[in-house]
Formats: structure tokens, C-alpha cells, sequence
């Protein structure tokens, strides 16, 4: 079965299970001799802006949670107030995200990609909770990570 199916799979069921508006999996990627953080695959999005992000370690969400190898949780983003900073997490403005958290997925001790859950509209926030449950429900055998988290909320 193809990766791609696979992740798209998981991140369908994640958004289901957890009533996420927007999940998505970014991944790092060998693009021209650096790499480059690029959302894979997405669920509940707007449109398919996310498919052209690319992020390097410590730039937007997916580059800090790679960066500091812990997850993030940003519970309340009022994008009139924070209208200048959104534009250095193009998946927050893209996807027009209120709440988000995301988490680190891990292979072999070091990061392979980053999970993303996020709620619109201000219709509810992401939680600790549901964090570290994001932590922990990585089904077994997930191509290319093997769940040996070294930092845990």
C-alpha cells in the first residue's frame, strides 16, 4: 500500500476521532541538497495551499516542533489581533486555524514529521489532553516512524 494512503488514512481518522476541523502530517523531505519541511497530507482543508508550503527547522509550526523536538499547543489565535504574526505559520492563516496543536513523530531518535489538529471559527480549542493523546495513538507499524519519543508533554 502506498505511504501517501497511509498517512491520509491516518489523519482522516484522527480528525474524525477527535473532532478536529484540520489534521495534517508534514514531513521532512531532501529537496535540493537541504531539507525542507512539507505538509503531506491534509484532512478538513479549505483548499490545497498547504501542498505548497515549505518550511525549514525553526520556521512555522511544523519547523519549530522539529527544531525543538516537543509539541506545540496554541489554544486561542485571534487572527485580527495576531494578523502580522500568522504570516509565520502559513498553516494557521491558510487553513484560517483558531486553535492548534501539534506533535512530534519520531524514527530511529531523531523527528520524521510532525502531526497537526486544529479547530476553525473559534468553535472550540485544542486541549493538553488531546495532545498527549495525539502522543500516544500512532498506530503501530506506521511506515517510517517507529514511536520512540524522547520528550513527552
Amino acid at each position: 500500500m502506498d505511504n501517501n494512503l497511509i498517512y491520509q488514512t491516518l489523519v482522516d481518522g484522527l480528525r474524525e476521532r477527535f473532532g478536529f476541523d484540520f489534521c495534517a502530517l508534514a514531513l521532512e523531505e531532501d529537496s535540493l541538497s537541504q531539507y525542507a519541511i512539507k505538509w503531506r497530507v491534509a484532512s478538513g482543508n479549505l483548499n490545497g495551499r498547504y501542498r505548497r508550503i515549505v518550511l525549514k527547522k525553526g520556521r512555522g509550526v511544523a519547523g519549530t516542533v522539529f527544531k525543538t523536538g516537543k509539541p506545540i499547543l496554541v489554544q486561542s489565535i485571534d487572527p485580527d489581533r495576531h494578523a502580522i504574526g500568522l504570516f509565520d505559520y502559513p498553516i494557521v492563516a491558510s487553513e484560517r486555524l483558531t486553535s492548534c496543536g501539534a506533535v512530534p513523530l519520531w524514527n530511529g531518535g531523531r523527528i520524521s514529521g510532525v502531526l497537526l489538529g486544529g479547530f476553525r471559527d473559534g468553535r472550540a480549542e485544542v486541549t493538553e489532553d488531546q495532545i498527549r493523546e495525539l502522543l500516544y495513538v500512532l498506530p503501530e507499524g506506521l511506515p517510517g516512524f517507529d514511536g520512540k519519543e524522547l520528550t513527552r508533554l
